[in-house]
């Protein structure tokens, strides 16, 4: 399980379920891609899309942008909740909610049908509402501890930047006002870098945090190379003497 970010399913037709007549269906997403640079790619080509489709609007659009629909939501593919941030439109909190419900399924679906057959008719819930409700639902307490506490703890150990970046990045979740600014992010990250890499590191300044994550991967990229080349110009070993 990875609470907090919420598991959604990508391919779900129509508006959403309780909150508006169904549409004429969206084709379910292709698979998401599996390499870093086929990810970036995909990225890349939805953000062109998005833009595209956005100017095509009109300038007038351009003054006064509406706010994005069920579909725009969609065509994002969101298999997770933070998907609203590639929407090129605006995006209400209280859409955010209903968005985001229409993704849930099992159990997750049946405690949200409960909760929201709770509230009074005309309550409309907000996207922090929907996050907290959820989180205090189905994310113990203990756990996010734990979690908070393994995010303190975590140094780079025998990873390398990039698997050790991806545990940050995961943990992060959890940490709360630990990392609510970028320059938290930052000093957290570096903090639990290898002590070559933070001693390199240190004479170079990172204006944010995906840029310290380029720029240790970079330097050890230098460090193996170095050490490569290094072991490759060793002089052999004294044959055995037969």
């Amino acid at each position: 399980m990875q609470p907090l970010m919420f598991q959604m399913v990508g391919s779900t037709r129509g508006t959403p379920s309780g909150f508006g007549a169904r549409g004429s269906g969206t084709p379910p997403p292709p698979p998401p891609p599996s390499g870093i640079a086929e990810v970036l790619a995909a990225q890349t080509e939805l953000l062109q899309q998005l833009v595209q489709a956005q100017q095509q609007r009109g300038e007038h659009n351009a003054h006064h942008p509406q706010e994005a629909s069920y579909q725009d939501f969609l065509s994002t593919q969101p298999p997770l909740f933070n998907k609203f941030s590639l929407l090129t439109v605006p995006c209400s909190e209280a859409s955010k909610a209903r968005f985001a419900a229409q993704q849930l399924r099992g159990p997750a679906r049946m405690w949200w049908d409960h909760y929201h057959g709770m509230l009074p008719a005309d309550h409309v819930v907000s996207w922090n509402e929907f996050k907290d409700a959820f989180r205090a639902h189905h994310i113990p307490t203990d756990l996010l501890d734990r979690k908070l506490n393994e995010f303190l703890a975590l140094t780079q150990a025998k990873r390398t930047v990039l698997q050790y970046a991806q545990t940050f990045n995961h943990l992060c979740q959890y940490a709360g006002y630990h990392k609510d600014t970028d320059a938290k992010k930052r000093d957290c990250f570096r903090r639990g870098l290898s002590t070559n890499l933070q001693e390199r590191l240190n004479l170079v300044r990172a204006d944010s945090y995906n840029e310290l994550v380029n720029l240790a991967i970079n330097q050890e990229d230098l460090i193996l190379a170095h050490r490569a080349d290094k072991k490759r110009k060793a002089p052999a070993g004294p044959s055995s003497a037969c």
